[in-house]
């Protein structure tokens, strides 16, 4: 899986500050879904994710709030 959050993190280091980037979160909005939940959030520069179509069923939606527990 390509980390394009890295690469953003990396950018706003370049462009801005360090000290920006560490307060900055990035959070992960490409097709997040219940079976690719916890490798996202893993990645050392997701903060969070931004959940629509998978949000929509509710087991699918509890699954990716309690991802930790999978």
């Amino acid at each position: 899986m390509l980390d394009h959050h890295a690469l953003i993190h990396e950018q706003i280091v370049a462009k801005l500050a360090q000290a920006v980037a560490d307060v900055q979160r990035v959070l992960s909005g490409g097709s997040v879904k219940p079976d690719n939940v916890k490798g996202l959030m893993a990645l050392s520069d997701v903060d969070g994710a931004l959940v629509v179509g998978a949000s929509l069923e509710a087991d699918s939606c509890l699954k990716l709030v309690h991802h930790d527990r999978l």
